[in-house]
């Protein structure tokens, strides 16, 4: 269930980009870029409180879960009246009076969300995958639909704010339908101190993190034009697109593998580097193929308007390819008992890489873009040091897993490489010039996977293995009607 809503969520956001980059302009994009970055921003701060210490709780009483709700709603209603009254001063700063309404918005919704909150952790720590899976991606399909039909009512770059309410109104909705209990309203602070013990470094890391996504783009919206936060932030969300896409499904494979090295007490080092030869033996090859592919693909999930972001998504997918080792490092620490050392190396590497990209956008959209190839080889570096302190792996060990995944993507994309030459080494191909070359891909990939027997063709084995009867079956059924 955890699996069917990251991929339903991924299906909805995908959507959202291809239909509304249609629909608005990169500097409505932009701007509502901006009070999405402020809200998300101010809104984790409640993480601070988390409800997430419920799950956790040996024996949960009423007054943990009243305590739980008390203080998300108490910091959501702070928050939010901070978000409220600092709204004139925020669009006087970005000089862009459309965000004093939107940031207000933004406000209530996040009020009305707080809600939610401990309802969910309750679901989790009753293992109601289902209920949860049927909350969020609801809530995500509402955004996506209230955005979209706003947005064809003309209401602009607002619309976002108004999918946003939209969506927290459902999702409350849905929370109290699913489960009942009225009688957390009831305000309590017996559990505070739990309540922010286990949310002290959750908080942080959570606040680090969202501030590391959006406080870029809210630098660069107060230095350049509002056009070139738009182009960045579609041009980072396409780059992200194999991220999203692909390594969901390494971790629906690989990541309970080493789960459940680690509870068992066997070799997590060969758990590590195995997943480590998953990422690159995907990733890579996918990031390749879209800076090869940038403009084709651009136009296919943005439109012919958003060319411009072509070259920009070139850039961040190149640099995508030191990011192979950070998608592990938290968890992996975490799963090894290290949660001081996961803070501390999310800590060093996104502060340190905050002071740099931030930096670099007062040198313009292109020097922040390849900024990334300073902050990314960074955090790899950082992640190895980190996870290689609980996982004792040689650094030999580790070369011979790139190499296989390295000749793995040298195959992978030969054929895009080729079209590529055909096109007389013009970027700018057809859709009928990428199709060949994603084919093209796609089978020197496999062949690569099979010919150095690449420890991820197992999984592609057992994958065809399980999906042949089925596909058998259906073929057979449909010749005997």
């Amino acid at each position: 269930m955890a699996i069917l809503e990251q991929y339903s969520q991924v299906i909805v956001s995908v959507a959202m980009i291809t239909i509304l980059s249609r629909m608005l302009s990169s500097s409505e994009i932009g701007i509502a870029v901006i009070g999405l970055g402020i809200g998300t921003i101010a809104l984790t701060v409640r993480e601070f409180v988390t409800s997430e210490y419920l799950i956790q709780r040996g024996t949960l009483t009423r007054e943990d879960i009243r305590t739980s709700f008390t203080l998300t709603l108490g910091f959501s209603m702070a928050i939010g009246c901070a978000l409220f009254f600092s709204a004139p001063f925020l669009s006087r700063f970005y000089a862009a009076p459309e965000l004093l309404a939107f940031i207000k918005i933004l406000a209530f919704a996040g009020v009305i969300d707080a809600a939610v909150c401990p309802i969910i952790a309750l679901l989790r720590r009753d293992l109601t995958f289902g209920a949860v899976t049927r909350i969020n991606a609801i809530g995500s399909i509402t955004n996506a639909v209230a955005t979209i039909a706003f947005v064809a009512l003309h209401f602009g770059f607002m619309s976002f704010a108004w999918g946003t309410l939209a969506s927290a109104v459902v999702r409350m909705l849905l929370a109290f339908h699913t489960r009942p209990i009225f009688w957390m309203l009831n305000p309590c602070l017996k559990s505070w101190r739990a309540a922010f013990a286990f949310g002290s470094y959750k908080g942080a890391s959570t606040l680090l993190d969202r501030s590391y996504e959006a406080l870029p783009q809210l630098v660069l919206g107060r230095i350049m034009p509002l056009t070139a936060v738009g182009l960045y932030n579609r041009a980072n969300l396409v780059c992200g697109l194999p991220d999203k896409i692909l390594l969901s499904a390494i971790f629906s494979v690989a990541f309970p593998a080493f789960a459940s090295e680690v509870r068992a007490e066997r070799d997590v080092k060969a758990a590590y580097l195995r997943i480590i030869s998953y990422i690159t033996a995907l990733y890579w090859p996918a990031t390749l193929a879209m800076a090869i592919l940038a403009y084709p693909i651009v136009r296919i999930a943005l439109g012919p308007q958003w060319t411009e972001t072509a070259p920009l998504v070139q850039i961040f997918a190149l640099a995508a390819l030191f990011w192979f080792p950070n998608i592990l490092t938290f968890p992996v620490l975490v799963a090894m008992g290290a949660n001081r050392q996961a803070f501390e190396a999310n800590f060093i590497g996104r502060g340190l890489s905050m002071l740099v990209i931030c930096a670099a956008s007062f040198f313009g959209l292109y020097a922040l873009a390849l900024s990334q190839f300073i902050v990314l080889p960074f955090q790899m570096y950082l992640s190895l040091v980190y996870v290689r302190r609980q996982v004792p792996f040689a650094w030999g060990e580790l070369f011979q897993v790139l190499y296989r995944s390295g000749l793995v993507t040298m195959y992978a994309i030969a054929g895009p490489l080729l079209v590529l030459a055909a096109n007389r080494f013009q970027f700018d191909m057809s859709i009928a010039q990428a199709c060949i070359a994603g084919l093209l891909s796609a089978i020197g990939w496999l062949a690569a996977l099979a010919y150095f027997r690449h420890p991820f063709f197992d999984e592609v084995e057992n994958i065809a293995r399980i999906a042949m009867p089925a596909l058998l079956a259906r073929i057979n059924t449909a010749v005997a009607k």
